[in-house]
């Protein structure tokens, strides 16, 4: 029998709470955008808060995680938050709009990263453990915008996608019905995918990382 991993569980655990805040954050991006372009719909639903209760899906915010965390030791780290209900034709530039808002979700992300890089940088100076703690959100956070942008529905890149070519939302149902299992699959039988994204994301969370680190050693 293997010896219990404090270290792991630990790890495991912080990596669990970075991805469930960041998640919520994207959703309140989706909904906060659309409330601000003149769709209520989210408001009304409760979604234009940070609440985490709010936007938790158990699926994918809690057990697809928590089984990619620990039982795959983090090889595939995913999730979701429930949908944010957007009511297009309440906006008054119908594409445009659906595309900010549907942008937002990511853009979010990539302002935390950003953020926590800087912030993080300067807190590093207090107490060396929040090295630790800003790369972990820097990795999580490009993870979700990078992984998000995918030009493949329900994603945030498959609506973009939508907007951009005037896709029918039959058609998109369609699609999503089936693609994330598929892309899923594919990320674990073709060589070289999952190692192509990976590689993907390092490119744009090392400069961060580099960045944090110059601003706690200045």
């Amino acid at each position: 029998m293997e010896s219990f991993d404090p270290t792991f569980l630990r790890n495991g655990v912080l990596f669990f709470l970075i991805l469930v805040s960041s998640l919520c954050v994207h959703e309140w991006a989706h909904a906060w955008t659309a409330w601000k372009l003149g769709d209520d719909t989210a408001l009304r639903a409760g979604r234009v808060t940070l609440n985490p209760i709010n936007h938790i899906d158990l699926v994918g915010t809690i057990i697809f995680p928590l089984v990619c965390i620990f039982l795959l030791q983090g090889v595939f780290l995913f999730g979701w938050a429930k949908p944010v209900p957007v009511n297009v034709t309440r906006f008054k530039n119908l594409r445009f709009d659906d595309f900010l808002t549907t942008f937002a979700g990511p853009f979010s992300n990539l302002l935390i990263a950003v953020g926590v890089a800087i912030v993080g940088g300067f807190a590093q100076r207090l107490d060396p453990l929040f090295a630790e703690l800003t790369i972990k959100t820097i990795a999580v956070n490009i993870t979700l915008f990078l992984f998000n942008l995918l030009p493949i529905p329900p994603l945030d890149g498959g609506r973009i996608l939508r907007v951009v070519i005037g896709m029918t939302w039959e058609t998109f149902a369609r699609i999503s019905s089936w693609s994330m299992i598929a892309l899923i699959v594919a990320l674990n039988l073709i060589p070289g995918l999952s190692n192509g994204l990976g590689m993907l994301m390092s490119q744009l969370a090392h400069p961060l990382i580099l960045i944090s680190l110059m601003i706690g050693r200045a």
